[in-house]
């Protein structure tokens, strides 16, 4: 099938790639000319694992190409957009969607088949098909919303879960089209309407930043009790009903999606006179856990932090992606100067741009550049990535480099019986292990009822 994608960013570069992969001829389209000359010499401007080989494959094969003018869509049986939706603030909105929308329907030698794959508030995709048939009737709609994680995205692109076809009006050859598109994954594909399509979409991302916060909050109960939060959550895992994925604690939640969408359903809600409050405290449960962690690590020392030198390993949001949004590494990096510490960065993938960002904010980063580098002289070390090589470190080799002894893992991976075996304390999620062997979480002391005895 001949198709095009509008938009060269994370979402339109994978769904391109992937389609190619899959035997397609795919012309994906960007205004920004500089990014198509990079593409077309087979760089790809964003890090994410598999997806430089499948651009250089279909860049081979002839079936992937790029192009920085519209006309590239002639000729197309279908277009997907997938051009961006946040603002510079980072909260969501539709402007870009909406103006490819037009500028497609106002273009008759483009295609008639527009299937909007970036995301939408629920509501959006029925005004944005109104607007194009308003242009041009024969404009058909159809609303794919992508389940693609970062780090991730090309396995959960070729193997989703499920594929979800939100249909408007009089577009059955469209679907038809779309599923002839995803029949070779042999996956389930639901077929619904555009705003149920929409609304899957967010509301999966919600109910697992949710699930993200959940755990956070009961780590902090956990610290508390005496509870081992990991065997906890490992525990509720084991219920089918829950499941054991994203309930998993750590410094928070970030990137493109949870953060602005957390923020966007509840205020969607609002404007219906709906009131949502279990969604509507996921946001500041979230921005709560960098000050949580910190608070650990300064009881752990027993001091401030003020006058202190700390090394941050890890700036990005997740490992293996070179995406710093909402990254709650960065908050941590926020949070720990605002205490008067002096931090030390470390990202395998982002420590400049890292660096740069937090500046951009007014919050003053020193860069190192390697994990070994940042921890010289440090009196305290956080880990806010989980990339696989701090979990690696020789701290055998580190701790004589460190001036204090205190490690705070808000991530769970590095190797803590080598880092006590060197002498250091580790912090990990209100717990300090030390190395005569306290594990101990600090405790408060809790009433036993008679009820609660039995």
């Amino acid at each position: 099938m001949l198709i095009s994608v509008i938009g060269a960013g994370y979402v339109g570069l994978v769904t391109g790639a992937c389609l190619a992969h899959l035997g397609n001829e795919v012309r994906v389209v960007d205004i920004d000319r500089a990014r198509i000359e990079r593409l077309r010499g087979g760089e790809v401007p964003i890090h994410e694992p598999g997806l430089d080989e499948l651009v250089a494959a279909g860049l081979a094969n002839g079936r992937l190409s790029f192009h920085a003018d519209q006309s590239g869509t002639y000729g197309s049986q279908l277009v997907i957009v997938a051009v961006g939706t946040l603002d510079r603030a980072g909260e969501w909105y539709g402007e870009l969607v909406e103006r490819a929308v037009r500028g497609l329907a106002e273009d008759s030698r483009a295609p008639r088949h527009l299937v909007v794959r970036s995301t939408l508030m629920p509501g959006t995709a029925v005004r944005l098909e109104a607007l194009a048939q308003a242009i041009d009737p024969d404009v058909r709609l159809c609303f794919n919303p992508e389940f693609t994680r970062e780090a991730v995205a090309v396995r959960d692109f070729l193997e989703p879960d499920r594929v979800v076809v939100g249909a408007g009006r009089d577009a059955q050859a469209l679907v038809q089209e779309l599923h002839e598109l995803y029949a070779p994954m042999g996956r389930t594909i639901l077929d619904t309407d555009l705003t149920s399509a929409e609304t899957i979409k967010l509301a999966s991302n919600v109910f697992l930043a949710t699930k993200i916060s959940f755990a956070n909050e009961l780590a902090r109960l956990c610290a508390a009790t005496g509870a081992d939060v990991h065997a906890v959550v490992d525990g509720m895992g084991l219920d089918l009903r829950i499941g054991r994925s994203f309930l998993s604690p750590g410094p928070g939640f970030g990137g493109s999606c949870f953060p602005s969408q957390v923020r966007a359903l509840p205020e969607l809600a609002r404007s219906f006179g709906i009131e949502a409050p279990i969604i509507a405290a996921v946001d500041q449960s979230n921005l709560g856990q960098a000050d949580w962690l910190i608070d650990g690590l300064e009881r752990a020392r027993g001091a401030s932090l003020a006058g202190s030198r700390v090394a941050l390993l890890g700036l990005t949001f997740k490992a293996n992606t070179d995406d710093l949004r909402e990254s709650p590494a960065l908050r941590l990096a926020e949070r720990l100067v605002a205490r008067g510490a002096r931090v030390v960065a470390y990202d395998p993938k982002a420590t400049e741009a890292g660096v740069v960002q937090l500046a951009a904010g007014g919050v003053t980063v020193d860069a190192a550049p390697s994990a070994a580098e940042a921890v010289i002289d440090a009196d305290a070390v956080v880990v806010g990535t989980e990339w696989a090589e701090f979990g690696a470190l020789d701290w055998a080799a580190l701790a004589p480099r460190m001036r204090g002894r205190i490690i705070a893992d808000a991530r769970r991976i590095i190797d803590r019986d080598a880092a006590l075996a060197a002498g250091l304390t580790v912090v990990a999620m209100g717990v300090t292990h030390t190395p005569d062997g306290g594990g101990a979480a600090a405790r408060i002391a809790v009433p036993v009822t008679a009820a609660a005895a039995v």
